[in-house]
């Protein structure tokens, strides 16, 4: 097979370094890999996992995430699936974080909801059925 699956998607911070300790503190990512820069770009993933999230510096102007209608054509949003929903949003929720809408049934079966990072960009977690 030619293609083995989603490496990352990136995400273009004004903060690298703050975005960083929130995916890491909101959403239990760790440190994978940084280019040491400054600011740094930096891979996010869960140990044992395949996925992961690069975290990149800002290099050209453009409107906010959350100025960004819903649906406009592009990617939307990542959306990272839990094991426990409701403790998933549980936490979240007493972490500060705002929902977008509330929980919602997913697309294929489960539970979803989406909420925005500091920088605004859509971020949902999804419980699938089994």
């Amino acid at each position: 097979m030619l293609y083995l699956g989603i490496d990352h998607p990136a995400i273009s911070c004004h903060d690298v370094n703050g975005q960083v300790a929130w995916y890491c503190e909101h959403l239990g990512f760790k440190q994978m890999a940084s280019d040491n820069k400054t600011p740094p770009s930096v891979l996010l993933g869960y140990e044992g996992s395949g996925p992961m999230i690069e975290v990149m510096p800002v290099k050209d102007a453009g409107p906010s995430p959350a100025e960004t209608p819903r649906y406009q054509p592009g990617l939307r949003h990542l959306a990272l699936r839990v094991s426990d929903f409701d403790e998933a949003y549980r936490r979240l929720k007493n972490l500060g974080v705002k929902f977008l809408f509330e929980p919602i049934a997913a697309l294929g079966g489960g539970k979803i909801v989406s909420f925005r990072d500091p920088e605004g960009n859509e971020l949902q977690i999804v419980q699938r059925n089994k």
